[in-house]
């Protein structure tokens, strides 16, 4: 018994300090020609506002106020009409100070943005005016590579002809797959015309001097809004992982270690999932409010773990190909366990569900209580496949239909 109640103590205690670190502010902000826009929206980097609402906030006559109950991290405000366009470029901030000030501008002016207020929000405002892309220099390569786009002279003829097989594929399957090449190409750089590629070699080696730059500062100077920096890029998973890594281990982990941003970037670096590696086990609902563990309902079997969501329609796409597929191998030791990503109610997803069909349990991830989506990888998409061996493996992720059938046909035929 001293065994486990000693770690629970522990964890009680890291959560209690956590929570008395938060601190009520205001935010004031002033919206300067964008008549168009009534309401803004607030939540915790990271949020996905589809699955979990963010705080809304309406605008009057160019201004508005909130009082935030906020913890030492970065929010994001973000305009509603942006968002319901679905292009939208969010607000950074943190809350380090009683009263926080912004002046914001439209998206395309969003560099004029001002922010006044606390030590990380200046730490932030000076990393993205120094360490940045937006040079001369650097833009007038990013105009080269737009204007041979706008020619037809970026991509190679192979690239080229991939492409338009893509624009004009009507089966799932193989668009799919030919899909898969293209980004497969696109990491290796060998879709552009030689001359792009060389100019694409000077862009990338650009790039990398200022992230090494930036990576320096967030080194030398930790601050909350250097661990953002570090958190976003391995959120939105830029390229760069072992230097990320190094700094989070040596510095930010041991200076933040009951911070939330230290939880999940444990989970990417190290408890990822990975084809070779366990799938992450966890409980869910069902539609019917029964609890049910995910290792007991795919326990010596081959599984699909099918994370979805009523408003990902790739993800219903994808989960829809799935069902011939497991009508075909259910009985032959196949199963597959859906989890959808919903916000407030079920409405939706048994809306999906009815239309759909899917033939299998699913379970319901709610506001993003259990933290699934964190826990696999997915955080900022709708959802994703992982097929499992019967010993708890993972054999794939994201698998095409051609590819689910051929490993089922491998394994239980």
């Amino acid at each position: 018994m001293k065994h486990i109640a000693i770690p629970v103590l522990l964890i009680l205690t890291g959560l209690t300090t956590w929570a008395q670190s938060s601190r009520t502010i205001v935010v004031e902000g002033r919206v300067v020609d964008r008549p168009y826009s009534h309401t803004v929206l607030i939540s915790p980097f990271g949020q996905d506002m589809r699955a979990t609402p963010p705080q809304e906030v309406s605008i009057h006559d160019g201004r508005f106020q909130l009082t935030l109950e906020a913890q030492p991290q970065a929010y994001e405000l973000t305009f509603a009409d942006e968002w319901q366009q679905g292009v939208w470029q969010p607000v950074v901030f943190f809350p380090d100070a009683d009263t926080i000030r912004m002046t914001l501008f439209p998206m395309d002016s969003a560099s004029m943005n001002r922010i006044d207020g606390g030590a990380d929000n200046a730490d932030l405002a000076h990393m993205d005016s120094v360490y940045t892309c937006r040079t001369p220099v650097f833009m007038a390569w990013d105009s080269l590579q737009q204007s041979r786009y706008t020619n037809h002279t970026l991509f190679n003829a192979e690239a080229a002809a991939l492409l338009d097989r893509i624009n004009h594929e009507e089966d799932r399957a193989t668009l799919d797959s030919l899909l898969k090449i293209w980004d497969a190409k696109q990491k290796a750089r060998t879709h552009m015309t030689p001359e792009a590629t060389a100019t694409d070699r000077l862009m990338c080696a650009y790039r990398d001097s200022v992230n090494e730059a930036r990576y320096e500062h967030i080194r030398r100077h930790p601050s909350l809004a250097g661990y953002y920096r570090l958190y976003s890029e391995q959120f939105f998973k830029q390229p760069g992982d072992a230097a990320r890594e190094e700094i989070y281990r040596t510095v930010y982990a041991v200076r933040y270690p009951e911070h939330p941003y230290t939880k999940q970037l444990d989970q990417m670096f190290y408890h990822r999932i990975e084809t070779g590696k366990p799938f992450v086990d966890f409980e869910a609902p069902d539609l019917n409010n029964h609890m049910h563990r995910l290792s007991e309902k795919i326990a010596g079997k081959i599984a699909l773990i099918d994370l979805w969501a009523s408003w990902c329609g790739s993800c219903r796409r994808n989960s829809i190909a799935v069902i011939p597929i497991y009508n075909e191998f259910k009985d032959k030791g196949f199963t597959v366990v859906g989890v959808a990503r919903e916000s407030d109610n079920t409405n939706a997803m048994r809306q999906a569900i009815e239309k759909d069909g899917y033939p299998w349990l699913n379970l319901v991830e709610l506001n993003d209580r259990a933290g699934i989506w964190q826990l696999y990888g997915v955080s900022n998409a709708g959802g994703g496949q992982f097929l499992v061996d019967r010993d708890g493996t993972v054999l794939a992720i994201n698998p095409t239909a051609a590819e689910l059938r051929k490993i089922l046909s491998e394994k239980l035929n």
